[in-house]
């Protein structure tokens, strides 16, 4: 049983400051927590960063659609996965030529939520 990403439809408005952009969910990549309250979301086509919401935050309204925690600062959308690599004692998502670190208490989760992964 895979994971529907076709719930990955609408938009997602997100503020910085007094700029507010509106975003396709489903053309997010990958959400990472900088510190400080800022947040930045890599898109297929382009970065945005925006403030006053926590990972926790953005892991909660995303539940349900295939974003995965892989530590404790990187959300990524499942969709966009394409290699999981453990052999070389470091634990390494790929989404695409985008290689990200996976801390080990995630690496059980993402594992189980690979199988479900196109």
């Amino acid at each position: 049983m895979g994971i529907d990403y076709s719930s990955q439809t609408g938009k997602k408005i997100i503020t910085k400051g007094h700029i507010k952009n509106c975003i396709d969910i489903e053309n997010i990549r990958y959400i990472l927590y900088n510190g400080g309250g800022l947040v930045t979301i890599y898109l297929n086509d382009n970065t945005y960063v925006c403030d006053i919401k926590t990972l926790t935050a953005f892991e909660e309204e995303f539940a349900g659609m295939g974003f995965i925690r892989i530590s404790r600062n990187t959300l990524v959308n499942g969709k966009y996965i394409t290699k999981i690599n453990t052999n070389t004692g470091k634990r390494i998502v790929y989404l695409g030529e985008i290689a990200l670190h996976v801390s080990k208490r995630r690496l059980g989760a993402l594992k189980g939520d690979r199988k479900s992964v196109r």
